[in-house]
C-alpha cells in the first residue's frame, strides 16, 4: 500500500470540521500534483510534508495492541511508537535521507542508479579522459557500502585517479596502479590537486579542505626502454643502431636468432620503417619490460641502493 494517508492540521479540523485523516491522493488532487517520483515539484512537496504523510504498518513485537483505541493515534506506553487502528504509523519523514543533495527520499538502491549524473565529468579534479571517467559520487557510494575509515583501497586500473582521489578525500589508504602514461591528466596530477584542496566532485559533500600525501612510484624499465626508443625512432639509421645496442642489452624472445638476422641484414635494411619497427619490437621478449623484483641484486640492472631498499620495504610491510 506505501505512504497512502496524510494527516490534517489541527487548525484545518476546527475550521473546516473535517476528520483527522483523508487519504494522501484526495490531498495531491487539492494541490494539482501527480504522484510521480520523478517530478521535481512532487517529491519537494512530499520531503516538505513528510510529517503529515504516513503509511500504517505491522506493530511488531508489540503484542498487547488490542489495548490501544483504534480511532485514536497514542504512544505505546514505552513511548517508541505510535498505534493507531492496530497498527504502527510509520511517517515518510522517518524514510527520508540526508545526501550530498539534501533530503531525499530513502529507497533501496537498484542496479540502476539514475540519480548519478554522468555529464560534465571534464571538470572533475583538473584531468580528463573522454569515455573512461566516472563520477566522484559513484565511487563515493560504493565505498561507502563496502568500507569503512582507514580501509586500504586497490585499483589495479587506475585510469585518472577518480577512485583514489575519492579515496583520498573519505580518509581511506588506498594503492592504485596504472600502465598507461596520461601526461597531464594523470592520477599523480588529480591526487596533488586532491592535496591542493580541490574542491569539485565529492569535495563539498565531505567537507574536503585539502591535506594529506601519497607516494608514487614507476616501474623501472629494461625492455621498455628499447620499445619507446623504437617507437620514437625517425631514420632507418636510427633502428640499425637500436639493433646494435639490443643484441648486448636488451633480453631478446627465444624465438630470435641473432646470427641468422645479421646474415639477413640487406632483407632488413629494405623494408619500410614502419616495417622494422615492427619486426625489432617483435624481437623483444614482452615478458622483460621492466625490471623483476626477483633480479633487483643483479648488478647488470643498476639498481641504486636507495630503491632497493625503498622496494624490500614496500615488498616485507604488513598490508
Amino acid at each position: 500500500m506505501g505512504y497512502a494517508l496524510w494527516i490534517l492540521p489541527r487548525e484545518y479540523r476546527r475550521t473546516n470540521g473535517k476528520g483527522r485523516i483523508i487519504p494522501l491522493s484526495q490531498k495531491l488532487k487539492e494541490e494539482g500534483l501527480i504522484a510521480d517520483l520523478d517530478d521535481k515539484r512532487f517529491t519537494k512537496w512530499i520531503i516538505d510534508n513528510s510529517n503529515r504523510i504516513f503509511q500504517l504498518i505491522d506493530a511488531g513485537k508489540y503484542k498487547n495492541i488490542k489495548k490501544y483505541r483504534k480511532d485514536k493515534f497514542q504512544w505505546t506506553d514505552d513511548g517508541k511508537i505510535i498505534i493507531y487502528k492496530g497498527r504502527k504509523v510509520h511517517f515518510l519523514k522517518e524514510g527520508l535521507k540526508e545526501t550530498d543533495d539534501g533530503l531525499t527520499l530513502d529507497r533501496l538502491l537498484c542496479d540502476f542508479w539514475k540519480d548519478i549524473s554522468f555529464n560534465n565529468l571534464f571538470q572533475e579534479g583538473g584531468v580528463s579522459l573522454i569515455g573512461g571517467k566516472k563520477p566522484e559520487k559513484l565511487i563515493k557510494r560504493i565505498l561507502e557500502m563496502f568500507t569503512t575509515k582507514d580501509d586500504i583501497i586497490l585499483d589495479f586500473f587506475m585510469g585518472t585517479g577518480t577512485t583514489c582521489a575519492v579515496a583520498h578525500k573519505m580518509g581511506r589508504q588506498y594503492i592504485g596502479v596504472e600502465q598507461l602514461d596520461y601526461g597531464e591528466n594523470s592520477a599523480v596530477v588529480r591526487l596533488k590537486n586532491v592535496i591542493n584542496g580541490d574542491q569539485t566532485g565529492i569535495s563539498k559533500a565531505v567537507g574536503w579542505k585539502g591535506g594529506g600525501d601519497f607516494v608514487y612510484l614507476e616501474l623501472l624499465k629494461w625492455n621498455q626502454n628499447f620499445v619507446e626508443k623504437i617507437q620514437k625512432a625517425k631514420t632507418k639509421e636510427e633502428l640499425k643502431k637500436l639493433w646494435e645496442t639490443m643484441k648486448k642489452k636488451a633480453f631478446l624472445s627465444y624465438k630470435v636468432d641473432v646470427k641468422t638476422i645479421d646474415e639477413h641484414a640487406k632483407n632488413f635494411e629494405e623494408l619500410s620503417i614502419e616495417d622494422q619497427k615492427r619486426f625489432l619490437l617483435e624481437c623483444l621478449d614482452k615478458n622483460h619490460l621492466y625490471v623483476n623484483y626477483s633480479e633487483i641484486d643483479d648488478e647488470e640492472y643498476g639498481v641504486s641502493e636507495k630503491d632497493n631498499k625503498l622496494n624490500r620495504e614496500f615488498y616485507d610491510y604488513d598490508f
